[in-house]
């Protein structure tokens, strides 16, 4: 097989690279493993919301804080704008508008009632939290506790009670996931008596937090019907993984590559390279019966770290990039991998693959590993998406910072 480019990864960074460079109009294939971050993510985009254990208000402006090595730094701050711009521009097209910008964090109700700093918040999640918020959950629904969340929020100043929606009778009376209630919340019918109930037990609140469950398969717009038919603001509260928010952007990522006729190799993991001198050739990823070799003009990793199984630890304390072998820096040995606190800052969560100011790998000296190889979003050394609160950015970043590297680059290889 032969492609102008592949991207290894299908989790933000790696869609979103995939996206930028087909709308350049390259040709695209995309090898992944699995589904990536988007199954676990809350639907948001998240900049930063976290420095130096100090919540942040406004992320553009402690970017400027951050180390050189950071990957806000590498790519540039009008990078990680016009991302986000292009991010709100595709999402909105697909009927998942985002709210919120750059310059200033928001909040995001989550399941235990905590109010997360991110960016640009899915419009389910985004109505102002004010006056009498009634908790509501859905009957028979076991992943959601209301006390729980009601209390966070009144410890949060907020007036909160409880309330539980009855269902209309369906085929999971007795148990049933985020995903088989979203599904079923898509059906007309079935939404509009869900709409009754939830008028009934929010009955006389200002706004209405529900847990992220109203409709998988039609972006939106049953969020939209539900609020019009019980009269009142509705607020998704992130839950456990899967992310029905996520997944429905995942479907949107789809549908957008799909369009633009970028290949898909899923469920079969890439596993080495070819090379010749300093460039890589081919990606050898896994098959039904032997290994698939995709030659290509450039490379991609967007294979998410240690968290995305882009990094492998071993015994002895040293840490391995496992598709294209790129020096990863390691630890003296294992029980550095972790901190003393359960919920501490673990050192690994910020192990990476060092890159240059063009996003390439570099060995101990800072010189390029490969000339065609492009690193983003969180395989990249520097930072700690999780601790930080920066994953979806520093995707949305890096990856177009890579698709403004790669588009000239690829013109000029005259499809070698």
């Amino acid at each position: 097989m032969q492609s102008d480019v592949v991207v290894v990864g299908a989790g933000p960074a790696g869609l979103a690279a995939a996206a930028r460079l087909a709308e350049s109009g390259r040709g695209v294939r995309v090898i992944a493993r699995g589904n990536g971050f988007t199954h676990w993510g809350p639907g948001a985009v998240d900049v930063l919301g976290r420095v130096g254990g100090q919540v942040v208000e406004r992320p553009l402006e402690a970017v400027a804080g951050l180390p050189p090595e950071h990957p806000y730094r590498l790519a540039g701050v009008d990078a990680l704008r016009d991302g986000l711009d292009w991010f709100r521009r595709f999402a909105a097209g697909t009927g998942l508008d985002h709210e919120g910008d750059a310059g200033r964090n928001r909040r995001q109700v989550t399941a235990l009632g905590t109010l997360r700093p991110t960016c640009l918040l899915p419009a389910p999640a985004a109505r102002e939290l004010a006056g009498t918020v009634a908790v509501c959950n859905f009957a028979g629904f076991r992943d959601f506790s209301t006390a729980l969340c009601a209390r966070a929020l009144e410890q949060a100043g907020l007036s909160a009670r409880i309330g539980t929606v009855e269902l209309p009778a369906w085929d999971h009376q007795r148990y049933f996931t985020a995903v088989e209630l979203a599904r079923a919340i898509d059906d007309d019918g079935f939404r509009a008596q869900v709409a009754t109930g939830l008028a009934r037990a929010a009955a006389g609140a200002d706004v209405a937090v529900v847990p992220a469950v109203l409709g998988l398969r039609r972006g939106h717009e049953p969020w939209a019907d539900l609020e019009r038919r019980a009269g009142l603001p509705i607020v998704e509260a992130a839950l456990a993984p899967p992310s029905v928010p996520g997944l429905r952007l995942f479907a949107a990522w789809r549908a957008r590559l799909d369009a633009l006729g970028v290949r898909w190799q899923f469920g079969f993991p890439a596993i080495g390279v070819e090379r010749d001198g300093d460039r890589v050739t081919a990606v050898r990823s896994q098959g039904a019966s032997r290994a698939v070799v995709t030659r290509c003009n450039e490379l991609v990793l967007a294979t998410g770290g240690v968290a995305g199984h882009g990094i492998e630890a071993n015994r002895d304390g040293t840490l391995a990039e496992v598709v294209a072998g790129l020096p990863v820096q390691g630890f003296p040995d294992r029980t550095a991998f972790v901190s003393p606190r359960f919920l501490g800052d673990h050192p690994m969560g910020a192990s990476g693959v060092r890159v240059d100011a063009e996003l390439r790998p570099v060995d101990s000296s800072g010189s390029p590993v490969y000339a065609n190889v492009r690193c983003v979003g969180s395989l990249l050394a520097g930072h700690d998406p999780t601790v930080e609160g920066s994953r979806e950015g520093v995707a949305l970043a890096t990856a177009t910072r890579a698709a403004t590297l790669l588009a000239p680059a690829l013109e000029d290889a005259g499809g070698r």
